[in-house]
């Protein structure tokens, strides 16, 4: 039997740089779009598949569908799963600076690592099965679009277009060797506080102040870390219109997220309760709405997908390090569809900021561990 294929270090190499060079923001993944069909459609002949998810599929405002390709195997499909979008960044390319192994931008604007990092593993083991034909892996690859705004891209997913039993989502800024294995449940909730308009100085009395009873509301809620598993924020206020005018409406936006069911249920009806109570309060009125994000998750160690990684880890010397991250991702909306998905751990250093940087040898080290990880079985 032929030995595994090993990673082409020089073929990463080139690919995150040009992936990097490449301005996709969310909404704007275009150009993403149009580097992986070029990849395809010089791999097509060697069986690689290629589906973009239909036009009426694609997040409000975007202008590219999620596409998922494919590996014909033999063996049981394993999933991959990175997106295509980076957060907002200037006008113009990135300025790709390197310098002693290290790949950032001139300091004007972000690398984009996260996530093209992910896209050039997964592209590079793509070509690791195809070029392993004798005992070829069976693997889909799905690229997502508008991560960054709240995983809607990956909101559009269902379980019908994947045959995986489990999933790496390589998106992982943590370093290599590192997994998540748990992630919170998380929601947004809106508050309507209204009140009633008046001229400031005419007719004060008259007025009820919205924005004085959205303090008060705001001042009664949980802030920060509720408890050891469990955070609230309030994000937003936006109301008023002049200072001689007495404001009528004030809306106000937080977030909810929890490890812990029970917890993530007591602050909800906490919020809930607090605009019952302010609610028909002296003449004002206060209503709520909750948007469910994503489901929460937790990766039981003995899981196959977790074991998966742990033997690789151990293969090539490193201690599998099983974490728990506060933030969500993908990972979260894979679980959501019952595909057990972990994130892989890349090394990737200060994303979503103009310090952000990859370390070529640690991006290497991470494709080597991935390729154990899919290939050694």
């Amino acid at each position: 039997m032929m030995p595994i294929p090993m990673v082409d270090s020089e073929r990463l190499y080139a690919r995150v740089r040009e992936l990097c060079a490449i301005r996709a923001p969310s909404r704007s993944e275009r150009a993403i779009r149009d580097y992986l069909h070029s990849f395809f459609s010089v791999r097509e002949v060697q069986g690689l598949t290629w589906e973009e998810m239909p036009e009426f599929s694609i997040p409000s405002g975007g202008d590219t569908a999620n596409i998922l390709m494919r590996v014909p195997g033999a063996s049981n499909p394993l999933l991959l799963c990175t997106h295509m979008d980076t957060v907002p960044l200037d006008p113009g390319k990135p300025v790709i600076v390197e310098q002693q192994g290290e790949l950032r931008t001139d300091g004007t604007s972000i690398l984009g690592g996260d996530d093209r990092a992910g896209i050039a593993l997964a592209l590079e083991i793509i070509d690791l099965c195809l070029g392993d034909a004798e005992r070829r892996q069976s693997l889909e690859v799905v690229f997502t679009v508008q991560e960054e705004l709240g995983c809607l891209g990956a909101s559009k997913l269902t379980h019908a277009q994947f045959s995986s039993s489990v999933a790496f989502n390589l998106d992982g800024e943590t370093p290599v060797g590192t997994a998540i294995v748990s992630a919170p449940q998380k929601a947004r909730f809106t508050c309507h506080v209204h009140g009633r308009a008046a001229h400031a100085a005419l007719e004060p009395l008259l007025g009820r102040n919205a924005i004085r009873l959205a303090s008060e509301m705001v001042l009664q809620l949980p802030q920060g870390q509720v408890d050891p598993l469990t955070t609230m924020n309030v994000g937003t206020i936006e109301g008023g219109l002049q200072t001689n005018v007495v404001p009528d409406l004030v809306t106000f936006t937080g977030e909810l997220r929890s490890f812990s069911p029970e917890s993530f249920r007591a602050c909800t009806a906490l919020v809930n309760s607090l605009c019952s109570q302010f609610n028909r309060r002296d003449g004002f009125s206060v209503d709520v709405t909750w948007e469910s994000v994503y489901a929460g998750y937790a990766i039981d160690e003995d899981a196959p997908v977790v074991r998966r990684f742990a033997r690789a880890c151990k293969i090539l010397g490193y201690e599998a390090d099983l974490l728990r991250s506060a933030g969500g991702g993908d990972a979260n909306m894979l679980n959501g569809l019952g595909i057990p998905t972990i994130v892989f751990g890349m090394g990737m250093h200060h994303i979503h900021t103009n310090r952000e940087y990859l370390v070529l040898d640690e991006l290497l080290d991470a494709a080597r561990l991935l390729r154990e990880a899919v290939l050694g079985i």
